[in-house]
């Protein structure tokens, strides 16, 4: 399904026909990411997948509304963004809570949810304790050789009993428990070693405490996968051997989380700027900057208007930095400015995700940009 992808550039993204007339501008394919959501909501519920979007990748509310309207639940840092989903139409038993700010701003946090996931042991008995009706209770269990300060570590068999103790006291108690993880970074080149990963901690917490696995009744596998990691959790032969391991090693999960964001919405933004001036050295300067751009992104692909057609800039030695003064207002690197002049306006793709969300209160599920009518344009 990753082909799908590639042709984000067609007719229906608002930059196909042209720039725009006023730059910097950050566009969005509303209509390019309504059928992607479709097609992995379709996929999903062949596997028997639950995919809750990830509100913090892009909160705009009509990215909520598209993705509930297909079939998606929802995953929230926030309270701020579990009450963004409400207003978008997504029921209180369709969202997912997590992160270390679950009730920040609005000081509570909303019962009934679908699960709610917490980082430390105590945070977890804390939520139990609580009795708010949720769905589930998970423990995130910090990735393996990842450097994080978020999630449960797992690393000691010490650490693996405990773990294992603070699950069936809350079984006990007649709480239906579960287990979340999340790597943020996972491309489909690391896919084999992201699944290998998740067995390894599954495995070491039964071998620490035999059968422990058959009470967990939800698996959250978190974000963090490129389009094609997820696209082959859909439909290839990740998603089988994912599923083939629930099945034999979880047998009384009864769902399946996984939270997309930035496979779903990156590539179909994007940020548009001119060429301002020519420097020595490779480097162009552009009006953009990195208050359009926040998020780092190396190799971003960019393109160049010319011919009536977006063609994209070659690899080589130059350098686009945006009209910020601050040394680290570069906005791609390595590319071929050859041939760039002032006034030629350049694409720049794969804004679509963090581009979108830390350009504004992140967290609070607040988008600064209007957005007018279907075609998204700001």
């Amino acid at each position: 399904m990753t082909g799908a992808l590639a042709a984000h550039h067609g007719g229906s993204a608002p930059w196909a026909s042209g720039p725009p007339s006023g730059t910097p501008c950050a566009l969005f394919d509303l209509r390019g990411l309504d059928q992607r959501l479709r097609d992995c909501a379709a996929g999903a519920e062949a596997r028997d997948i639950t995919l809750a979007y990830s509100i913090k990748t892009n909160p705009m509310p009509a990215i909520l509304r598209q993705a509930r309207a297909a079939g998606f639940a929802a995953e929230a840092i926030s309270g701020a963004e579990v009450a963004a989903a409400v207003t978008a139409g997504f029921r209180p038993d369709q969202i997912v809570l997590g992160g270390v700010a679950k009730s920040w701003p609005t000081g509570s946090i909303a019962p009934g949810l679908m699960a709610s996931l917490d980082d430390t042991l105590d945070g977890f008995a804390a939520g139990v304790r609580a009795s708010r009706g949720h769905r589930y209770h998970c423990v995130r269990l910090r990735f393996p050789a990842v450097g994080s300060r978020l999630g449960f570590d797992t690393t000691t068999f010490d650490q693996r009993e405990r773990l294992a103790t603070a699950l069936l006291d809350a079984r006990a108690d007649g709480v239906p428990v579960g287990l979340a993880i999340h790597e943020h970074n996972v491309p489909i080149a690391r896919a084999e070693a992201w699944l290998t990963g998740i067995r390894s901690m599954l495995n070491g917490l039964n071998h620490a405490h035999p059968g422990i696995l058959g009470i967990i009744e939800c698996l959250d596998l978190g974000g963090g996968y490129d389009a094609a990691c997820l696209d082959d959790l859909l439909w290839g032969d990740l998603g089988k051997a994912l599923l083939e391991y629930v099945q034999d090693r979880v047998p009384r999960c009864r769902t399946l989380i996984l939270e997309p964001g930035k496979s779903l919405v990156q590539a179909y933004g994007a940020v548009i700027g001119t060429v301002l001036a020519l420097h020595p050295d490779d480097e162009v300067c552009v009006d953009a900057s990195m208050a359009e751009l926040p998020w780092p992104m190396s190799r971003r692909p960019v393109s160049v208007w010319r011919n009536r057609r977006w063609t994209q800039i070659g690899e080589g030695t130059g350098t686009i930095a945006g009209r910020c003064t601050a040394e680290t207002g570069i906005l791609a690197t390595s590319v071929d400015t050859a041939g760039l002049v002032p006034g030629d306006r350049l694409m720049f793709a794969e804004a679509g995700a963090y581009d979108w969300s830390m350009r504004n209160a992140f967290g609070t599920a607040t988008v600064i940009e209007t957005i007018p009518g279907d075609d998204a344009a700001a």
